[in-house]
């Protein structure tokens, strides 16, 4: 596990004030969309980081990690007696992969909550060119069972940017279900079935070096008019740090029989299970030099709207 490249961390101490300018939300929903877009996103599926900010914009109250984007072109398929034991002979599991903007990450780290089946758009059929959907209220007597995904985020090498690598994880079993064969369930390690990985950006990338290599957006308590108030730079750098040390890989296991074989060993020696490691790690972050020109309150910084 290595350190991120120190030269992504090094330049001035503030965010440019064009960039800065830039960042204000005022909500999570599309908000989050039309910022990005003014940097260049593309669509595709890309990470990004949220401070909410207190009322007067002085201090950052909370951050979180998001994911917004397309994340997979095609729909997953398998059969669905490799997800559930009891599933009849040939009947098909398909699934659209959910856009990035649906999984939520409440606990504040790289890892989405559990999404219940019933918020995914799925359905089973039965095999042979003129396959047939079966009905939900036909699932328990096809011997089909619950299921729930999970967005698994983390930090990959790389040299000029920041990369994240992505599953998306497959659990039989309702969320409820599956937290009880484990409370270790909550763990970004927890073993599950792959959907689908990949790579994609963390952004938006600084164009202007603040010591750290992507800008926060902020949602900010009170608009801006004609001064930008924020969190100092150095708080702001401590709360992206926290969120990016949570990095943590998750684990795809090729079988329905290996994972449950896991699960098990697991549930009876939980001193055995120990989250993964990564393949790089955010740096700590080093105490920033004021500078820039603070308000009276030197616990917060005021820059002039471009």
């Amino acid at each position: 596990m290595a350190p991120a490249d120190r030269a992504l961390f090094g330049g001035g101490d503030e965010i440019d004030a064009e960039e800065l300018a830039k960042l204000q939300i005022l909500n999570k929903e599309e908000a989050v969309d039309e910022a990005l877009k003014q940097f260049g996103w593309d669509g595709k599926g890309a990470g990004c980081i949220v401070l909410q900010l207190c009322a007067d914009n002085s201090a950052a109250t909370s951050g979180q990690f998001l994911v917004r984007g397309t994340l997979a072109s095609e729909e997953f398929k398998t059969e669905a007696a490799k997800i559930w034991s009891s599933a009849d002979a040939g009947l098909q599991l398909s699934i659209n992969i959910p856009a990035g903007g649906n999984f939520k990450f409440s606990e504040g780290g790289m890892c989405s909550d559990f999404m219940g089946m019933e918020e995914i758009e799925h359905c089973i059929t039965t095999g042979g060119r003129n396959g047939q959907v079966v009905m939900h209220a036909d699932y328990d007597t096809r011997g089909v069972g619950n299921f729930c995904i999970r967005l698994v985020c983390h930090l990959q090498k790389a040299k000029a940017k920041i990369q994240l690598g992505y599953t998306i994880l497959l659990y039989p079993g309702s969320t409820e279900e599956v937290l009880e064969v484990s409370e270790l369930a909550k763990s970004a390690s927890w073993p599950g079935l792959k959907l689908v990985e990949g790579e994609m950006p963390l952004i938006p990338a600084a164009k202007s070096p603040w010591r750290c290599p992507t800008l926060p957006l902020l949602l900010t308590g009170t608009p801006w008019e004609d001064e930008m108030i924020t969190p100092t730079a150095e708080e702001m750098r401590a709360k992206i740090g926290a969120i990016m040390s949570t990095s943590e890989p998750g684990e795809a296991c090729k079988t329905r029989k290996a994972l449950m074989t896991k699960w098990r060993r697991y549930a009876n020696a939980p001193d055995e299970f120990t989250p993964r490691k990564g393949p790089m790690v955010w740096p700590p972050q080093q105490r920033a030099i004021q500078t820039g020109r603070p308000s009276a309150d030197s616990n917060k910084h005021v820059s002039t709207v471009p």
